[in-house]
């Protein structure tokens, strides 16, 4: 080609064009040529590409090398970045939190270097981002790239880009500046950080009605454990008008000085379980249960009271999992205060510890009143696996802990045959705690038989031990998180065993719940759950 490029493979498909992998005969390297027909009358985009590039010069920019035309093609010669594009990321191995941040303010930064010199690139997309072998991410495809102010690239109201990642303003064929670049690379962050995009419809029109619309829920109510400074900053970034985005070089440096305090390695999919409608749904389904069990148990409400609340509490915890963890620690102290004052007030106060010191992770806030829910249906080491699914490592632990006093204080009052799956059974506290008003003799009885049996705490540490190491199982790929299960669920037996005094009680108690964690890590539903159809373009082909 042109006397001096052979072409080789074809390594990438855009709308209109080809991309060849191809040795430079006069350089002895390798680069990138992509192949544009001549019919489809884009000669003047593409020169207007060629002037653009050649004004770029960044470590996040595929610099353009040569080009040039035959009777059939004209033909862009760039660096060959020998990686794959962040849609395969996305789709494949998709990085943790702070990789995913780190390849947006890559491309960011990019990005204001381009503005800077008039050009705007329009078609930011994770088809259009490579990254390389040390994880750094570059803008490449300028094919629709223009320079400020040069008119006739486009017909009036006409459209360049791709329609599930454009700006309103861009999607109505209104005037585009650097703001646009700056939604687009937004939400590719936030596809990468939550696995959908928002933007993308059941088909193409309704695609390009939300394009035009530009109504993104916010972030933070998809993943409340991110810092409050980032969700913010990506929220502005998609702001409806162009005029209240920060600029590239503002976003890119908050991105840089948050990226230090995210996750590594487990990125968007570890909270699949935790984020997003589906987890709202169930947290909405779990606080109308408990509401409806704590009215109509302890409050005597009727069958129209006990109905009444727990459609009040599903709705409250549906759109609000802290807030909802309030009202249900004072509903439980209301209900419990006739019988047991003493209990009641123990119950607020811890109640209240945890639901201030969880509130910031979200709705992993109402996880802890699963232990007991589990425990009494025999699957207890399952909450470790749950509270494993925390993305951050505070979130875990206090997951974690805080299932573990749950835990103890509902088997101390209701009473258990099995204290913390270590065969120890304890007669309930409920009735030695009715009509105590001093809150140490409530609090004596309720440590009673916690103290009696001390393996009860190291049957606790073996949980939260469970939980902080679920995370690796996970992170794991192909046949290694499977040895990673199966080495997590005999850890977690033989440990259940030897608390239990080596008992096979103790064993058969933590052995049906081992089974399931190694068919959980073994089997892809999270990939189902995290994605669903037609929830990402990344994950379901190029779109435009």
């Amino acid at each position: 080609m042109l006397g001096r490029y052979d072409l080789m493979e074809v390594i990438g498909r855009g709308a209109t064009s080809r991309v060849f992998r191809a040795l430079d005969r006069a350089t002895g390297h390798e680069v990138a040529v992509k192949e544009i027909p001549v019919d489809l009358g884009l000669e003047q985009r593409v020169a207007a590409e060629i002037r653009a590039a050649s004004r770029l010069e960044h470590p996040g920019v595929v610099r353009m090398l040569d080009w040039g035309e035959d009777a059939e093609s004209l033909y862009l010669v760039s660096e060959l970045v020998d990686g794959p594009s962040l849609e395969r990321i996305y789709a494949d191995a998709p990085p943790g939190d702070r990789a995913t941040a780190e390849m947006a303010a890559d491309v960011l930064e990019a990005l204001e270097h381009a503005h800077e010199r008039g050009v705007i690139h329009r078609d930011i997309k994770p088809a259009n981002i490579l990254v390389d072998h040390r994880g750094h991410a570059q803008v490449t495809d300028l094919g629709v790239a223009r320079l400020s102010g040069e008119a006739g690239m486009t017909q009036t109201g006409g459209v360049v880009g791709t329609m599930a990642y454009m700006a309103p303003e861009q999607a109505t064929g209104e005037q585009v500046t650097g703001a646009a670049d700056v939604w687009a690379a937004s939400l590719v962050l936030y596809e990468g950080l939550t696995g959908r995009n928002p933007v993308l419809g059941a088909s193409p029109a309704d695609t390009a009605r939300r394009a035009a619309l530009g109504e993104i829920p916010p972030l933070r109510t998809l993943r409340p454990d991110l810092p409050p400074r980032l969700t913010k900053a990506i929220d502005a970034g998609l702001a409806p008008h162009p005029e209240a985005r920060p600029g590239a070089a503002r976003l890119a440096r908050i991105i840089r000085d948050v990226a230090p305090s995210l996750p590594e390695g487990r990125g968007r999919r570890a909270l699949a379980l935790l984020s997003g409608p589906v987890p709202a749904l169930a947290t909405g389904i779990g606080a109308a249960l408990l509401g409806g069990l704590i009215a109509e148990r302890g409050l005597s409400t009727g069958v129209l009271g006990t109905v009444g609340i727990a459609l009040l509490a599903g709705a409250i915890g549906a759109w609000r999992a802290p807030l909802a963890a309030f009202a249900l620690v004072l509903l439980a102290g209301v209900a419990i205060a006739a019988a047991a004052p003493a209990l009641a007030g123990i119950t607020v106060v811890i109640g209240l510890l945890l639901v201030l010191t969880g509130a910031r992770h979200g709705r992993v806030v109402l996880l802890p009143v699963l232990a007991p829910v589990l425990a009494v249906l025999g699957l207890l080491p399952l909450y470790a696996l749950l509270a494993g699914s925390a993305r951050t490592m505070a979130g875990r632990v206090w997951a974690a802990i805080a299932g573990m006093v749950s835990l103890l204080v509902w088997q101390v009052t209701a009473g258990t045959s099995s204290l913390v799956f270590t065969g120890w059974e304890v007669p309930a506290a409920w009735d030695s705690l009715q009509a105590v008003r001093s809150p140490q003799a409530a609090v004596e009885v309720l440590l009673a038989p916690v103290t009696a049996h001390p393996q009860a705490f190291v049957g606790c540490l073996i949980l939260i031990g469970g939980a902080l190491t679920w995370p690796l199982v996970m992170g794991a790929r192909g046949s290694h998180r499977l040895g990673s299960a199966v080495l997590w669920a005999a850890a977690v037996t033989v440990a259940a065993g030897l608390a239990g005094g080596g008992g096979l009680e103790a064993v058969g108690a933590v052995l049906p719940s081992a089974i399931l964690a190694v068919l959980w890590a073994a089997r892809p539903w999270r990939a189902f759950l995290r994605t669903g159809s037609g929830q990402s373009p990344s994950l379901s082909g190029t779109v435009g």
